[in-house]
């Protein structure tokens, strides 16, 4: 790929450009900006009024850059998405930030704290012994609480960390993901980046695609907006966009590829941002503060990003969905009691501004990121298999390591391109 500083002039929105691309989050900028570079004519079609997808950053309604999709990059340097970093010239800032845990609204004592290590390290283990002796297993069949202390630490395994309940957690697909540490936040913000990083690709915003035709000697594209011809096309739309069947294809998707949207369904993992008025919190900034409510209810939480008296509280897996069905308000309502039991009762009063996130209601994402069902591991691969030569599938769902995070989006989009590319680099038929 060009580095950012290579001028790509976007070239006329022609009406049969080379190649089409189907939305504009991390895989189809990719997957465009790789093609712009070779040379190719693209479009990329969006139903929103923005680029970025699932990373997206508000820089204005709390004074500070509030990532409310996509926030860290994870794993280093051997992510793939450093390399967006580098090509947009951003601030990466390592996150040094030390965990608190409590439960109940009481920090755990030296004695819980070393408990609740071995608990963690003790359901790895019993993880990868399973998986030694059988080709995937249900988490939740191996990670049974016992009682408080287990439950947040089996929490943190599925829910917040996977974005779904252990029962529903595939243990293959769990540990085939690479480590989450280090992990890197972006100073304006991971979507403000993006959004910069992808500003000169050609994109049609409003247009919502509802067939996409290979049959014919160009892939036709039907779109609220109108009608598009490419010679190639590449759909990166969510799992959970294409499960709900209001996209056409034809000749229609193979069993085996339709069997693999079914068994890709999205996590539910939401945030709520909280600005207080005045100093609420006694923490260090920054800290990662992760608790067990008295209600028995999970969260993690970040307090006094970057030394602002605010906070982000996370929430996942059937908690976030049930938040979501509930409105907005309820996860604000649950954020503020989860921090008051900690920080005491007169932060209630002390909030000045608040947002969930409801990524489950969004019917441009309808989740927050792709998970696998125990027994289907092997169903990002099939998801990304090319279909009828010329339409190709792209997204962070169709990776087979770095699924779930932007380096999986950003990787399956050089992926998707390279694909595109040697078709229309073959003989026209």
């Amino acid at each position: 790929m060009s580095p950012l500083g290579l001028a790509f002039v976007p070239p006329a929105q022609a009406a049969d450009p080379d190649v089409a691309i189907i939305g504009a989050g991390v895989a189809g900028l990719a997957a465009a900006r790789t093609l712009m570079a070779a040379g190719k004519s693209v479009q990329v079609i969006e139903a929103r009024e923005r680029i970025g997808g699932r990373a997206f950053t508000d820089s204005t309604t709390f004074g500070f850059p509030f990532d409310h999709g996509a926030q860290w990059i994870e794993g280093g340097k051997s992510n793939p998405a450093m390399a967006i970093v580098r090509e947009a010239s951003a601030k990466a800032i390592l996150d040094r930030s030390e965990q608190a845990i409590y439960v109940a609204g009481k920090e755990l004592s030296k004695e819980d704290y070393e408990r609740f290590e071995k608990i963690a390290h003790e359901a790895t283990r019993k993880i990868d012994e399973a998986l030694k002796k059988q080709p995937d297993v249900v988490v939740g069949r191996l990670l049974v609480p016992q009682d408080r202390l287990e439950m947040l630490a089996y929490a943190m395994v599925g829910p917040l960390e996977q974005g779904v309940e252990n029962g529903e957690l595939s243990a293959r697909d769990f540990t085939r993901q690479p480590e989450a540490e280090p992990q890197y936040g972006i100073a304006e913000g991971l979507g403000a980046m993006i959004a910069r990083w992808g500003a000169k690709v050609p994109v049609r915003f409003g247009a919502r695609v509802v067939r996409v035709d290979s049959t014919g000697a160009q892939v036709a594209i039907e779109t609220t907006a109108g009608q598009m011809r490419a010679r190639a096309a590449i759909v990166t739309l969510p799992t959970g966009v294409l499960a709900t069947g209001k996209i056409g294809f034809a000749p229609q998707l193979s069993a085996a590829k339709r069997e693999a949207i079914a068994q890709l369904p999205m996590a539910s993992f939401n945030k709520v941002a909280l600005l207080f008025s005045r100093k609420v919190i006694d923490s260090p900034a920054g800290r990662n503060v992760t608790g067990f409510t008295r209600k028995d209810l999970s969260f993690d939480a970040i307090v006094r990003p970057a030394n602002r008296e605010a906070a982000l509280v996370f929430v996942g897996g059937a908690q976030a969905r049930t938040f979501e069905n509930e409105g907005g308000r309820a996860a604000v309502t649950f954020a503020v009691s989860a921090l008051a039991e900690i920080f005491g009762n007169d932060l209630r009063g002390a909030v000045a501004k608040s947002h969930a996130t409801q990524w489950g209601r969004d019917p441009y994402a309808t989740g927050a990121w792709s998970v696998t069902r125990p027994g289907h591991a092997d169903k990002r691969l099939v998801l990304a298999q090319p279909h009828h030569d010329r339409v190709f599938f792209a997204g962070e769902a169709t990776d087979p390591v770095w699924a779930t995070r932007v380096g999986g989006a950003y990787a399956s989009g050089l992926r998707a391109a390279r694909e595109a590319l040697a078709v229309l680099s073959a003989p026209r038929r």
